[in-house]
């Protein structure tokens, strides 16, 4: 970027020395970002910044007027620099003040040149353990075009709710920060929009206790004739992918200021593993809330096949109230497959609420008492004494 700064240097050197009065030059305007939910992401009430993250990655790629360029313009196919360097760059909020400015670590500065232009790809990510997880990202002149890949590797996703991966729509051709209001975002700062997708699914289970007659207590749910205390052991999701390559494919619209979704999906890699209950929360089954059972889980988006099952022991002590020195315990083994209890996938971006509802008291005990026959007569012989 030291280059723009020598070559307006010579221009006031130039004006002195033909002894003019000119203008101040253009001044050098700094790349700035908008990481807000725009266009159909806006949400009611204003705009709402990203809560996932106060600063992500971007790397960012010039075709400069001159240098990258053809003289109309056009890419040559041999040639780009790196806007940023080869690692990329930190984008931040830039002030804490007003948390839809952001910048990079270091200021950087549009291009001059009418037909330069900058490509940027936005993307954060942590593993199951909060440590950043980045994706490979290849950038490169493919069948007349310029192509870019992100390829995420990823080995444990499955019961890390610790897990976030997150990738931006690719900002195409920009040569300054556009207007908010281009997305149909009002009261954001000019900048490059990065409109994130999560690369992840997410699942957590919520159960409760029902009936009309119920009433709640801590940790129990009675009627007028017994409490129940009811329990879920050991739960765990069976045979989830745990393991697979996010691979996502872009390529150049050839139009200014384009912002586009990236194509491709996640592909397992055959490696599977449950969602046991150490990652879990298990509580007691109280009425009408719902309990957390599994707390939101971050999950690698997949087909749920017959053997994805939610299975737990349902322990349910009743206490009769006519009786209450003697508890009855049951210790109920139950296996649910997922993909019954409304979708058959795991998609992107996308966070699945399931629901279980326990009615304790779903039978009383009657009795229907019957006589198989009556009396059976059998006359005996009759005896002359």
């Amino acid at each position: 970027m030291k280059k723009y700064f020598i070559i307006a240097a010579a221009a006031i050197v130039a004006m002195a020395a033909c002894a003019k009065v000119e203008e101040n030059p253009t001044p050098d305007v700094a790349v700035t970002f908008k990481a807000v939910n725009y266009t159909a992401q806006t949400k009611a009430g204003g705009v709402s910044v990203l809560s996932d993250f106060t600063a992500f990655k971007c790397k960012a790629y010039l075709h400069a007027e001159g240098i990258d360029l053809n003289a109309d313009g056009t890419v040559n196919g041999t040639s780009f620099q790196n806007f940023f360097g080869t690692d990329g760059e930190t984008i931040s909020v830039d002030d804490a003040a007003n948390p839809t400015e952001w910048a990079p670590s270091h200021p950087y500065y549009w291009p001059k040149g009418t037909k330069s232009f900058v490509n940027f790809i936005g993307w954060y990510g942590v593993d199951g353990t909060g440590a950043a997880s980045a994706p490979t990202i290849t950038y490169a002149y493919v069948n007349s075009k310029y192509k870019a890949t992100l390829e995420w590797d990823y080995t444990s996703v499955a019961g890390n709710s610790a897990s976030n991966l997150l990738y931006a729509d690719m900002a195409w051709r920009f040569k300054a920060n556009n207007d908010p209001a281009t997305y149909g975002v009002s009261g954001a700062s000019e900048g490059v929009p990065m409109l994130f997708h999560h690369a992840l699914a997410q699942i957590n289970v919520k159960v409760y206790a029902d009936g009309t007659s119920l009433t709640t207590g801590t940790g129990t749910v009675s009627d007028a004739n017994a409490t129940w205390t009811i329990a879920l052991e050991s739960p765990k999701i069976t045979t989830v992918y745990n393991a697979g390559t996010l691979t996502l494919t872009n390529e150049d619209p050839g139009t200014a200021s384009t912002v586009q979704a990236w194509t491709g999906s996640w592909a397992g890699t055959g490696t599977t593993g449950d969602i046991a209950a150490s990652n879990l929360n298990v509580d007691k089954i109280s009425k009408a809330t719902a309990n957390t059972l599994f707390d939101a889980t971050c999950v690698l988006p997949q087909t749920l096949g017959a053997t994805v099952l939610l299975t737990f022991n349902m322990r349910i002590t009743t206490t009769y109230k006519t009786n209450p020195a003697n508890p009855n315990v049951e210790l109920i083994p139950v296996s649910i497959k997922l993909n019954d209890m409304g979708t058959n996938e795991w998609a992107q971006n996308t966070k699945y609420t399931y629901y279980l509802k326990i009615v304790p008291s779903q039978s009383e005990v009657l009795f229907d008492p019957a006589l198989e026959a009556d009396w059976t007569e059998v006359e005996g012989t009759e005896q002359t004494l």
